[in-house]
């Protein structure tokens, strides 16, 4: 059975919301990140404790070569929360049937980790995906930080990647949406830090 996916370096984020559509428009290409809505838009962070909080998951604008992907049908990926505690997750939603066999079997570990193939191709719609749907629940005040890293047992070494649909094996790297330095994507009884503040030029140099 062939090695599902990916890869992690950093690459920044952008997600602007079009004025009339409600149209994602997505900047930087291959980017994963927390947000608020299923199109990769809205908040990073939530202050609401005790409460259940539905949160997404997203891969936006994937593409290869400057053009873009249609459908993929597996990705890799590890959710790391700290500090741990105080979290519980209530729900977790795919995009259809799947198969996971990272380690997401408790979050008081610290993690929650996907190493995900789907049993059919999923589409991307508006230059994004959904890759979970999580319901969370943050019982204690104090910030908990959402770190995207890649998995335990990777497809390409110290990487997140999902696996272009279109073409047999075609692993491609997701960039975390924190940007360069590779922190928070999403701050539970806090705000991540906007990806639009990291300047243009420090994204070219992930390409370098």
């Amino acid at each position: 059975m062939k090695k599902l996916l990916f890869a992690v370096s950093a690459l920044a984020a952008l997600s602007l919301l079009a004025p009339s559509t409600g149209f994602a428009q997505h900047v930087y290409p291959n980017q994963v990140g927390l947000y608020e809505f299923s199109d990769g838009t809205g908040a990073t962070g939530t202050f609401d404790v005790g409460s259940p909080v539905t949160i997404f998951l997203v891969l936006t604008k994937p593409e290869v070569d400057g053009l873009p992907v249609t459908q993929i049908n597996a990705f890799e990926v590890t959710l790391n929360f700290n500090p741990a505690g105080n979290m519980f997750k209530l729900a977790e939603v795919f995009p259809g049937n799947n198969v996971n066999v990272g380690d997401n079997s408790d979050i008081g570990q610290g993690f929650l980790e996907y190493i995900v193939g789907f049993a059919a191709s999923h589409p991307v719609t508006d230059e994004s995906i959904t890759l979970v749907t999580f319901t969370f629940m943050h019982t204690a005040p104090g910030p908990i930080e959402v770190i995207l890293t890649a998995t335990s047992k990777p497809a390409f070494p110290g990487q997140m990647v999902y696996q272009n649909a279109s073409v047999a094996g075609d692993l491609r790297q997701m960039f975390t949406a924190a940007g360069p330095d590779g922190g928070p994507v999403y701050v539970f009884d806090g705000s991540a830090v906007a990806v639009e503040n990291e300047s243009f030029g420090s994204v070219k140099a992930l390409y370098r």
